[in-house]
């Protein structure tokens, strides 16, 4: 018995560390392409990497996703980028979406196809600044 649980123990532990290293890889890319840079401390405002327009994320299905976790101010998508950006009410709703599905594998809609979520915080006016460029 004692087998089982340290052979699981040792999956959840690699799975997170995956999770980790691509949750990094993506605040990389964010950096490089954008020039926003992500941050540790919670704030209203999300990042979220394979979830774009740019890899088959609708916007009615992010939207469904991330609102069940509290009152979605604004959702935006720039167009042919893997990634969006939202901006929560609070920012506990926000911590509690980053809790629930960094890391979260959906299926697209439109494609059948499974993709892994990854979440991060950044500044709250970030959001306001990209609605107008």
């Amino acid at each position: 018995m004692e087998v089982k649980t340290s052979k699981g123990h040792l999956k959840i532990h690699k799975m997170k560390k995956k999770v980790l290293r691509k949750q990094v890889r993506a605040q990389h890319t964010l950096m490089r392409h954008e020039g926003i840079e992500c941050i540790s401390h919670a704030t209203q405002s999300l990042v979220i990497a394979n979830a774009g327009l740019g890899n088959g994320m609708s916007r009615q299905q992010l939207l469904r996703i991330v609102e069940e976790y509290g009152l979605v101010e604004t959702l935006l998508m720039p167009p042919n980028k893997p990634y969006s950006f939202v901006k929560y009410g609070t920012t506990e709703e926000a911590k509690k979406a980053f809790d629930a599905l960094n890391g979260k594998e959906v299926t697209l809609e439109d494609f059948g196809q499974n993709i892994v979520l990854y979440i991060n915080f950044v500044e709250k006016g970030i959001i306001f600044l990209l609605s107008y460029i």
